[in-house]
C-alpha cells in the first residue's frame, strides 16, 4: 500500500473514532458557530481537508422510532437535509445490503455558477439496547457509479452520524455530525460559509418531518445491529 494511502487510511479511522462521541462529551476543539430554536451548531477543523467539520444538537419532540422510520427513508433526505436536492437508495453490484446497511445516492445543490456535488454513501443503522440510543452511520465508499449529470462532482469525503436518544416522553436528543469535502478547487472559506449552517438546519428539517403521518406512526425499532461504543 502507497503511503499517501496508508495516511488516508489512518486519518480516516480516527475520524471514525472521534465520532463515537455523545453530546456531552464536546470537547473545547469544537467552536459554537450559531443557534436557533434550541438547537445549537459547532464546527471543528478536520485533519483530513481543510473544510471544517460540523455539527448540531437538539431536541425533536418524536419517539426515536419515529425518527428510525425518517432516517430509513433515504427519498426523504432532499425534504429535511440542507442543500440536499435528490436522494435514493441503491443497489450496487459487489456491495450488500441488509436490513440494517444501506447504499445510498445523495445530491447537493450548489449556488450558481458551482457544480452540483453528489456521494455515494453507505449507511449502517445501530441500536444501544441498554440506553435505547440509535446512531447511524455514513460513509463514502468508492463503489463505480455512473452519474446523469456530468457536470456534478463526486464529493471525495463524507463521513458522518446521527445519534438519536430517548431523553423523556416522546422527546428525542438528535446530534447530527458530518464532515463533507466538496472536492473540486473551491476554497475552503467558501465551503465553510455553506456547510456550518447543515447541523441546524437539517434538525430544523427533521422537527418538521416527524409530524407527518408515515413516519409518527412509527411505534418500535426496527434496527438490530448492536451498536458497540
Amino acid at each position: 500500500m502507497k503511503t499517501w494511502k496508508v495516511i488516508a487510511f489512518v486519518s480516516v479511522i480516527g475520524m471514525m473514532a472521534c465520532f463515537a462521541a455523545s453530546a456531552a462529551e464536546i470537547g473545547d476543539e469544537w467552536k459554537k458557530v450559531n443557534e436557533s430554536e434550541g438547537i445549537v451548531g459547532y464546527t471543528r477543523p478536520a485533519p483530513m481537508t481543510s473544510v471544517d467539520e460540523v455539527m448540531a444538537i437538539g431536541i425533536v419532540k418524536a419517539s426515536v422510532p419515529v425518527i428510525e422510520a425518517l432516517l430509513r427513508d433515504a427519498s426523504a433526505q432532499p425534504e429535511y437535509m440542507f442543500m440536499c436536492c435528490e436522494a435514493y437508495e441503491l443497489e450496487l453490484p459487489g456491495w450488500q445490503t441488509t436490513k440494517d446497511i444501506k447504499f445510498i445516492y445523495n445530491k447537493t445543490d450548489m449556488p450558481w455558477p458551482v457544480n452540483d456535488r453528489y456521494g455515494i454513501l453507505r449507511a449502517e443503522q445501530m441500536i444501544d439496547t441498554s440506553t435505547g440510543a440509535l446512531r447511524v452511520a455514513v460513509e463514502h465508499i468508492s463503489a463505480d457509479f455512473d452519474e446523469k449529470d456530468k457536470k456534478a462532482v463526486r464529493m471525495p469525503i463524507t463521513i458522518g452520524q446521527c445519534i438519536a436518544t430517548p431523553v423523556g416522553e416522546n422527546e428525542t436528543e438528535v446530534l447530527y455530525q458530518v464532515l463533507a469535502d466538496p472536492g473540486g478547487n473551491l476554497p475552503s472559506w467558501l465551503v465553510n460559509m455553506l456547510s456550518k449552517n447543515l447541523g441546524v438546519k437539517t434538525i430544523e428539517g427533521i422537527r418538521e418531518m416527524v409530524k407527518k403521518d408515515k413516519y409518527k406512526s412509527a411505534t418500535r425499532i426496527i434496527t438490530t445491529t448492536p451498536w458497540v461504543r
